[in-house]
């Protein structure tokens, strides 16, 4: 970067203000936020109350870590993570990571798809409103030359949308905040489950922070620019907080007095009920029951727009009729089964602006994160195999359109094959996958970021390598729980081992 431009402050942090320094951060914080994030925020929320917020603070915590160690590496190289891999690790390793990464953005995009039919789909009668969507992130890609700033432009735009529809939606349901400050507490949660996992999974996304350090070098900061140019990483984990945390307090607020109270049946056994039809209310407080029941009566499938449930039983009912079986029916707790039955839930609380404001949220999340995804999955891939890291490279558009392609095929066929019922398949191989590449992309990060002789006076200090280490640990804990008690026990069945 020449002197002319540093002074004209192109590319250089030092004499703007801070909303003007936001982009890598802001960028990242985008893929973060998307419909499974939304899903699984929400769903802990419901089942958990507020219990579990410090989870989403130490999430995000780790995740700031590691996008500060992306932006670090990204002003103290002189060529991309991937070329460097491969200088100092080898080829086959850099592509190992690229194929990883590009198979997690596949697996996320279909995700993304199905969360923009479903903010459209309640409005709109259309099954292929995901090609449309496709199409436009496809000239987006092809269009802008100047790609990072037309970028940055559009997700500040999606960045206020989530913020103003999911802050209205908080503010109407009038959070508990004196329950909420407990939250924060640890240790305080009734329930820590695989969701909890999913919940750090959707926020401490690996990926995305290795992907920073190519955001820093297309931002064109320097080493001069690092020190205030953190800030736009902090407000990037700032933004992930807030939407995740607001996420979770919606139905915390409204939904978890009554969904601690009922429980859903999932294998019916020799009763005849229906599975995920039959709802199970305590009854041990009858006034309470008799409220509850009153307001699972009266829900509405968002796809039928029959009632949500064939068969509604009281706690004590439900024990009569199970003492009778000699297979037993088994139930789990009561939980979000997609995006729109949380949308459509809002209406009989905050009237028709509950949904609208809550799918508004939940189409600039997942559209975000659509665009941002699917560019992560493609430029790592393509600087892995060593054919171009730069947005005027052709291969990373290339493989970036693939994600985008394979993301749509695969949300069509389950829209209109599948009739929007999630195969298992599909989510096993999103899993493994997922095992496979967070701790190699961490453990990347980590090392790239440690060595004395790439990172100069930007090396991991005791104090980040401590904390680095700590998350690495971590990630490493979750994809060996996830892997042992999930993904192998439905790959034997699926395969018959």
């Amino acid at each position: 970067m020449s002197s002319a431009q540093q002074s004209a402050g192109v590319g250089s942090t030092r004499t703007r203000h801070w909303y003007q320094r936001l982009g890598p951060g802001l960028i990242t914080a985008c893929v973060v936020i998307g419909p499974g994030s939304i899903l699984t925020s929400s769903n802990v929320g419901a089942v958990n109350g507020y219990g579990l917020s410090w989870v989403v603070v130490v999430a995000v915590f780790f995740m700031l870590i590691y996008m500060s160690m992306g932006a670090r590496l990204g002003v103290s190289i002189d060529k991309s993570a991937g070329t460097l891999i491969a200088e100092r690790i080898g080829r086959w390793f850099a592509v190992l990571i690229g194929v990883s990464v590009f198979f997690i953005s596949a697996a996320f995009q279909f995700g993304n798809n199905l969360g923009v039919h479903y903010a459209l789909a309640t409005y709109v009668d259309f099954n292929y409103l995901v090609v449309i969507f496709n199409g436009l992130a496809i000239a987006f890609l092809l269009v802008f030359k100047n790609m990072y700033r037309a970028l940055e432009k559009l997700m500040m735009l999606f960045v206020g949308i989530m913020l103003i529809a999911f802050t209205c939606n908080l503010l109407i349901s009038g959070p508990r905040l004196g329950e909420w400050f407990f939250g924060f507490i640890p240790g305080r949660a009734t329930q820590f489950d695989l969701s909890v996992l999913g919940l750090v999974g959707t926020t401490f996304v690996t990926t995305a922070a290795f992907y920073q350090s190519y955001l820093v070098r297309q931002k064109g900061w320097s080493k001069d620019d690092l020190h205030q140019g953190i800030v736009d990483v902090r407000v990037g984990s700032l933004i992930m907080v807030l939407i995740t945390l607001m996420l979770m307090a919606t139905p915390a607020t409204i939904f978890h007095a009554d969904f601690q109270l009922e429980r859903v049946v999932t294998e019916p056994g020799d009763s005849k009920l229906v599975a995920g039809g039959t709802l199970i209310i305590d009854d041990s407080d009858r006034s309470r029951y008799q409220e509850v029941k009153q307001k699972a009566e009266a829900e509405i499938d968002w796809q039928t727009g029959e009632p949500r449930w064939t068969t509604i039983l009281a706690s004590t009912e439900f024990e009569m009729l199970a003492g009778a079986l000699s297979e037993q029916p088994q139930t789990d707790p009561r939980a979000f089964r997609d995006l729109p039955e949380i949308g459509t839930s809002l209406k009989p609380l905050f009237g028709a602006i509950g949904p609208t404001l809550f799918f508004v949220g939940v189409f600039a999340a997942a559209y975000s994160s659509f665009l941002i995804n699917s560019m992560i999955g493609g430029f790592i891939l393509a600087d892995g195999l060593g054919i171009g890291e730069a947005p005027e490279d052709k291969w990373p558009r290339v493989f970036t359109i693939l994600v985008l392609l394979t993301g749509m095929c695969v949300s069509l066929y389950c829209i209109i094959e599948l009739e929007l019922k999630r195969p298992v398949a599909l989510i096993v191989a999103a899993q493994a996958v997922t095992v496979l590449a967070a701790p190699i992309v961490a453990g990347s990060l980590l090392w790239l970021t440690s060595r004395k002789e790439i990172m100069g006076e930007n090396v991991n200090r005791p104090v980040q390598l401590f904390l680095g280490t700590l998350g690495f640990v971590l990630l490493l804990a979750m994809s060996t729980n996830l892997a042992v008690t999930r993904v192998f026990p439905e790959l034997k069945r699926i395969f018959g081992l």
